[in-house]
């Protein structure tokens, strides 16, 4: 079976997307939503999956191009706009129940500062991006934990997504993620290379509205995998 025990290893984020799809589709379980987003839909979704992208510094961060002229689920600019708005901006709208940034932003400067005074040898730079208060909202954060190591001279990022979109998010996160490692680097001042990124999630889906979309793009169906 493709993707044994839901491991994937991928060389970049594109070719990581496409693989998750495809991993979704092959040994996912469908369910109707009770509760959250989008209730009353179907989430073909995975218990669990480890995803290591060797290379995820490669551009385009962006999917490239789809069939038929499917339009993208991100691109290059939605990513640059993303990190710029999402993950480094402390802002948000009155329509948001929260950002990202707002957690992350705040804790950027302690972590570049816990990198620099141990050259990387250190296991406290991680940034938590929920707090106790979490659970009430409406919408809880689905990107729960950012985690930077310094392996063998190279910034490796860990990530755990409780929930996660596989067809519209993952590209978008995993992009304006990258653009935050690569952030971190810029202001680290010791010798320190790339590495990577290495996402965890025990809830990678792909909604019902995208079931058509995906299985265009999959030589597996979803509706002919189902018992």
């Amino acid at each position: 079976m493709p993707f044994t025990d839901n491991i994937i290893i991928s060389r970049t984020i594109e070719d990581a997307w496409r693989d998750a799809l495809w991993c979704v589709v092959r040994n996912g379980h469908d369910y109707k939503i009770e509760y959250g987003s989008y209730v009353g839909q179907i989430r073909r979704q995975l218990e669990h999956v480890a995803i290591i992208i060797n290379e995820p510094w490669v551009r385009p961060l962006a999917p490239i191009s789809l069939p038929g002229g499917l339009p993208l689920p991100t691109s290059e600019e939605k990513i640059e706009r993303y990190f710029a708005e999402y993950i480094m901006s402390e802002e948000k709208e009155e329509t948001e129940d929260y950002t990202y940034g707002q957690a992350i932003a705040p804790q950027v400067p302690k972590i570049i500062e816990i990198l620099n005074r141990s050259k990387g040898n250190s296991n406290q730079a991680c940034i938590s991006v929920s707090d106790w208060n979490s659970i009430n909202l409406k919408d809880p954060q689905c990107l729960r934990l950012v985690d930077f190591k310094v392996v063998r001279g190279k910034l490796n990022m860990s990530l755990f997504f409780r929930s996660w979109d596989c067809f519209a998010g993952l590209p978008e996160n995993l992009g304006g993620l990258q653009m935050l490692k690569e952030y971190l680097l810029i202001h680290l001042n010791f010798p320190v290379q790339d590495g990577k990124i290495i996402a965890y999630s025990s809830g990678l889906h792909i909604y019902e509205m995208y079931f058509p979309i995906v299985d265009m793009l999959n030589v597996d169906k979803i509706g002919e995998l189902r018992p």
